[in-house]
């Protein structure tokens, strides 16, 4: 006796081949399509140390072949390590979308002061590294004069960070001269005095200290004729004329 035919459970298994072929289609498609867009987002920050042309050329640079670069053929990988040896590049995500187009997001470095040497100057970002200066942007930053010691390093980094992360610091400050015994002296935006502030310790307290200063001296005349405000002494400010 022949047995009964459930053609539900054919047509059930047809089907699922033919989804099955059609995904690997789709996909073979997709891997031989070729490159034909970029797009390069900045994300994070105001910096524009370089250009999404700058950015696009970097990706270039790193494709297999110059003309008909086919999706498959990229390494994601590569790409987004080539983009981070970019001396102003903290980080990048390079990946395709729905459409084919190649995505590059981006998120540069940030300067938090610029150093003058002897051979020209140059930026040192968040994390304490050296930036080159860029033909596309200059940023507002303290300019640092002296060298710093290795044993104080991280310490004046951190100092640094402190200026670049207070809004009022960061408007106020524009130079720090190093001194050969790595006290600091400072240089202000609104006034003409020389700020002592001595080794780094105590950075915060320090720079409470300054603001309070200049919170209850804002109506007094006499704060524009002083020569020297010291802060190295944490529980007090002097001032001389």
């Amino acid at each position: 006796m022949l047995k009964k035919i459930n053609w539900f459970d054919v047509y059930l298994v047809l089907s699922i081949f033919a989804l099955i072929g059609l995904f690997v289609f789709a996909q073979s498609r997709s891997k031989q399509r070729t490159v034909d867009a970029i797009e390069v987002k900045f994300l994070s920050n105001n910096n524009h140390f370089i250009t999404q042309e700058m950015v696009n050329n970097l990706l270039k640079q790193n494709f297999p072949n110059a003309n008909n670069v086919f999706k498959d053929d990229l390494d994601l990988n590569k790409l987004e390590q080539e983009l981070q040896k970019n001396e102003m590049i903290a980080s990048s995500q390079v990946y395709f979308d729905a459409n084919g187009v190649l995505n590059a997001e981006v998120v540069q470095k940030t300067a938090i002061a610029r150093v003058l040497t002897g051979n020209g100057s140059y930026y040192i970002d968040t994390q304490g590294g050296r930036m080159p200066l860029s033909d596309h942007f200059s940023a507002h930053v303290p300019v640092v004069l002296g060298k710093v010691s290795d044993r104080n390093r991280q310490e004046f980094i951190r100092m640094l960070n402190v200026i670049f992360e207070d809004d009022f610091l960061k408007k106020s400050i524009t130079g720090i001269k190093i001194n050969p015994d790595q006290s600091l002296n400072l240089t202000v935006r609104e006034y003409d005095y020389n700020v002592e502030f001595g080794r780094l310790t105590e950075v915060e307290k320090k720079f409470n200290n300054y603001k309070a200063f200049l919170h209850y001296s804002k109506n007094d005349t006499i704060v524009p004729y002083y020569k020297n405000v010291n802060l190295r002494f944490t529980e007090q400010v002097i001032c001389t004329k």
